[in-house]
């Protein structure tokens, strides 16, 4: 299964749910890769794996970072290897972040309420709707982040006018508090550290369980159509 995570910010928030889902699927005795295709980040998703295999931390997580030209080959040199690959896609809308979007079956968007950028989150709304119109088997699902209680009711309205606004989207029941907020180590996450940090691994474990629930098979998009995609964007 592909699962990409995508957002509109230059944020963590996208990093660290992608890191938390692998490392929870991995547990359950999938093989699971972490790829990152945004190039800004790139480098911080090698050294976290690196990390985390330097610390002998389990489970190992197969991290790899591919450049814009090389997302489709790759892709399609991974999917024998590995059950699940999550890909943390970036902010961008680029040639490597429609390719994900074309392959993905789920992609999960981590959204705060209280800091969207109406621009910048319209221009990743017309790449979902794009994305759907043509990968039929992709779903959307947005994660609402928030700081403190919240989120307030005017939160959770913000959010729910940009799910509303993705063909069929939905909204996790799960809401992540501050994901961010604690630094639990090199090559370590949330989900490393359940009894420091319990509410926060707990969350992580919930938003797994909503994001893996069983569901209907659905249709493979073959990979020849992949490049097709592309013009939906332009």
């Amino acid at each position: 299964m592909i699962i990409a995570i995508v957002n509109q910010h230059a944020n963590l928030e996208r990093t660290v749910v992608a890191r938390n889902l692998a490392v929870l699927r991995a547990r359950s005795g999938r093989r699971v890769c972490l790829m990152n295709t945004d190039g800004a980040h790139a480098r911080s998703g090698g050294d976290w794996g690196n990390d985390r295999t330097a610390a002998g931390l389990r489970p190992w997580i197969d991290t790899r970072q591919v450049g814009s030209r090389a997302v489709k080959a790759r892709l399609s040199a991974l999917r024998p290897l590995f059950n699940d690959i999550l890909i943390d896609a970036g902010t961008r809308d680029s040639e490597e972040g429609r390719c994900v979007l074309a392959s993905a079956r789920l992609v999960l968007v981590p959204v705060r309420g209280d800091a969207i950028d109406l621009d910048c989150q319209y221009r990743l709304l017309h790449r979902l709707n794009a994305a759907r119109a043509f990968n039929r088997a992709m779903r959307v699902l947005f994660v609402a982040v928030t700081d403190g209680a919240g989120p307030t009711s005017d939160e959770r309205a913000a959010v729910l006018a940009h799910v509303a606004r993705v063909h069929d989207a939905g909204l996790a029941a799960t809401v992540l508090h501050a994901p961010c907020a604690l630094d639990h180590g090199p090559g370590r996450c949330v989900c490393d550290a359940e009894t420091c940090d319990p509410h926060a691994a707990a969350e992580m474990h919930a938003l797994y369980d909503e994001v893996y629930a069983p569901a209907p098979q659905l249709a493979f998009v073959p990979e020849v159509q992949m490049g097709a995609a592309h013009a939906l964007y332009r």
